[in-house]
């Protein structure tokens, strides 16, 4: 049963491997069963079940299948047409359904998986956030992902690879969705004074000489969200809200070029500048929040480690490494 299953599944990837690399076009069954080895039945059945997985697949009579252009389901034929990397998205394991997709690229790295392995889901049921919060993860209405990295650093520059990641993303969105972007300290970004991405990196070290065993970057962005829960319609945006529809294949594959291409300037920390300037924080008046207490202060700068410098009301400069921070809005005035 179980190895019957495995077939199902390798002759569903094949065939819609094949029907992606000819979007648009129509391709005859029979011919779709000589190029794999298969009957026709069996083409017949896998195009019934990437229906079934909600795969916009036309049958056209006397001509074939067809996978339309509007298709946006993810997949690892769709990502990789659009990968320009030799490491990240080598690997890439697509989901309908996760808990957590850092959950599932954890198990991976310490089962093994090699470096720029990456996890995608249509949906996380437990989408995780900093300071232990939630990431709401409908389906099919953003991109959920996260990526292995097995980088011989020291577990002292993990914190920079989030910025680092912040960047990449940001111009990912950009090139994508053609909006502009800003990045709030330390890893959201956002679009005018809404959080469209978060992104949270988890790592784990070898405690004999303090060397990264692996980073996680998880990467949660809402491309497509209208009806956010109560709590965060007012705070939480979407990229597409522009009205320009973005495939989230080819922004899943710009935002693994971006990071790979780069990782030079994560090395030698030049990515700070970019760092700074989409900095949405930097000169405002801002809120901190951390360890119970909450203050007013206004952000001054962004260090060569990406820690935060305020000056808080009364006058006292500090170097933040770590908290929660948020522009105050202006009040109204009537």
């Amino acid at each position: 049963m179980v190895q019957c299953l495995r077939e199902v599944k390798k002759v569903k990837e094949q065939v819609l491997s094949i029907l992606e690399e000819n979007r648009g076009k129509s391709m005859k069954g029979s011919d779709i069963a000589a190029s794999l080895g298969y009957t026709r039945s069996a083409i017949w059945k896998a195009v019934t079940a990437l229906k079934n997985d909600g795969y916009h697949i036309e049958s056209v009579t006397n001509r074939g299948y067809l996978l339309c252009e509007d298709n946006d389901l993810l997949s690892v034929t769709g990502i990789k047409k659009f990968l320009n990397t030799t490491e990240f998205g080598k690997t890439i394991m697509v989901y309908k359904t996760v808990g957590s997709t850092n959950h599932v690229a954890k198990q991976a790295a310490s089962e093994g998986a090699e470096n720029g392995t990456v996890i995608v889901s249509e949906e996380q049921t437990a989408g995780k956030g900093r300071m232990g919060r939630s990431f709401y993860s409908p389906s099919q209405k953003g991109i959920y992902m996260s990526v292995v990295v097995k980088p011989r650093l020291t577990a002292a520059v993990a914190p920079l690879i989030t910025a680092y990641t912040a960047v990449a993303v940001s111009k990912a969105i950009e090139t994508q969705a053609r909006i502009e972007t800003k990045i709030k300290w330390v890893n959201d970004i956002y679009k005018g004074d809404k959080k469209v991405c978060g992104i949270l990196t988890e790592a784990s070290v070898k405690m004999e000489n303090g060397e990264l065993e692996y980073i996680i970057i998880g990467i949660g962005i809402n491309t497509s969200v209208t009806d956010f829960p109560e709590d965060l319609k007012d705070i939480a945006g979407s990229v597409s809200e522009a009205g320009f529809i973005i495939s989230r294949n080819r922004l899943v594959a710009e935002i693994l070029n971006e990071l790979e291409s780069g990782f030079v300037s994560f090395l030698d920390k030049s990515f700070i500048s970019e760092y700074k300037s989409r900095s949405l924080i930097l000169g405002k008046e801002i809120k901190i929040f951390g360890s119970g207490n909450e203050a007013d202060a206004v952000a001054l700068e962004i260090d060569d480690n990406c820690n935060l410098v305020i000056r808080k009301t009364d006058g006292t400069i500090e170097t933040l490494n770590s908290g929660e921070v948020s522009v105050k809005r202006k009040e109204k005035t009537t």
